[in-house]
């Protein structure tokens, strides 16, 4: 059963390396002009069996051909060498990248990253990682930050209706990184593992795992599976854990939070950390997020920044020298009151305790170096590298 399943991998990788060779001629004739389409709706108007996310990757590797810096990449691609989906990951790296570069050094970034993508030696999350750190040293810390602002502005929650209006949906937009990753975080959480029947045995409850939808459980033999001992999908115990998370937050008195957030591991460089060099950092699920973005997540206290020196050492990982313990929490909340940005007021426990000069720059960690500024406005400060002075009487912001 292994081998048959492994000759059919190779059988649709070939496929689809072959409908990038056609779609790459079908638009070097211009037939999707001729149709009136972009060429990824030409690709899916043909080729209305492949999946969405498909569709769009082969378009993106065959209109990519045109230009002549990304010949080798496709070719890469008819050949078989590189995977359809590793070549669009590197033209998204690429697009990003683009406006930064000249002509030369472009050409050197797209031989760069087609060469790590044909090499069986880097999977995926390899490449990941090297696209992420290409982007990150290509792209100045303004661009990163300028680019930043401008996904932030896109957030967004909107509601529709399903059929006949009698099942809504929440449509989420997220606008960062970090959110991206807390959210991921609670998905992957232990509030979506699959429930412990009670008459299952204590090992049973540590069988978690799967490469599938956030949650799901890995195959095991013998005794039954987590995910055999629950009815739900994977689709639905997320639901089920990010209400969860919600219901609690919401469920305090006077607008208090009844449970902690989301807890998310970050890895990034004590250089990049310092906004010494331009970088990204990396959770544990292989999120990527930008170096200046973990800054603002340092000052969170369900943020856990592993922070390593020039050899890859671990020179911080921890908690209790760097972060509001929960007198300082109290004491901040008596001062501030609430969020301490003029003429907000979001009350003090809907807020984070902003590290005035932050950790990574020497600051301390007590109360003259603590602000507590709602999500909106701890953004804000990050976002302009916002200063205040800070007395028992208690914060005045500098802004420009």
């Amino acid at each position: 059963m292994s081998a048959v399943l492994g000759a059919l991998d190779q059988v649709a990788a070939r496929t689809h390396a072959l409908l990038v060779a056609v779609a790459r001629e079908g638009l070097a004739r211009g037939l999707h002009q001729e149709a009136g389409f972009s060429h990824v709706d030409w690709v899916r108007l043909v080729c209305p069996g492949l999946a969405s996310r498909t569709v769009v990757e082969i378009a993106m590797v065959a209109r990519a051909a045109q230009q002549g810096v990304h010949e080798p990449l496709v070719d890469a691609v008819q050949s078989g060498s590189v995977p359809v989906h590793r070549a669009a990951s590197v033209l998204r790296a690429l697009t990003r990248i683009r406006p930064a570069l000249g002509e030369s050094e472009y050409a050197e970034a797209s031989q760069l990253l087609t060469a790590a993508a044909s090499n069986e030696k880097f999977d995926d999350r390899d490449l990941a990682r090297i696209t992420g750190k290409l982007v990150a040293t290509c792209l100045s810390e303004k661009e990163q930050k300028d680019r930043a602002r401008a996904r932030h502005e896109l957030r967004d929650v909107h509601e529709s209706s399903l059929a006949d209006g009698s099942v809504r949906r929440f449509v989420l937009t997220v606008g960062s990184d970090a959110d991206y990753e807390a959210i991921r975080a609670v998905l992957r959480s232990p509030l979506a593992a699959p429930a412990r029947r009670e008459d299952s045995t204590p090992g049973e409850s540590a069988r978690q795992g799967g490469n599938g939808h956030p949650g799901e459980g890995g195959p095991q033999t013998g005794a039954p599976t987590l995910a055999e001992l629950d009815t739900r999908t994977g689709g639905q115990r997320c639901y089920d854990a990010f209400m969860s998370v919600f219901r609690r937050g919401v469920a305090g008195t006077q607008g208090q939070p009844t449970t902690p957030k989301a807890q998310v591991m970050v890895t990034i460089g004590l250089q990049e950390l310092r906004d010494a060099v331009g970088g990204v950092g990396h959770t544990v699920h292989e999120g990527a997020v930008p170096a200046h973005e973990v800054r603002q997540l340092a000052c969170d206290a369900d943020i856990i920044p592993a922070v390593l020196g020039e050899r890859g050492e671990i020179l911080d990982l921890g908690r209790a020298r760097r972060l509001v313990t929960p007198g300082q929490r109290r004491a901040l909340a008596h001062r501030d009151r609430g969020c301490s940005f003029p003429g907000c007021s979001v009350p003090a426990t809907w807020c984070d305790a902003h590290h005035v000069v932050h950790w990574a720059h020497g600051g301390h960690s007590d109360l003259g170096n603590y602000a507590l500024l709602c999500a909106r406005h701890h953004t804000w400060v990050h976002q302009h590298d916002a200063m205040a002075d800070v007395d028992a009487a208690g914060v005045r912001w500098k802004l420009r």
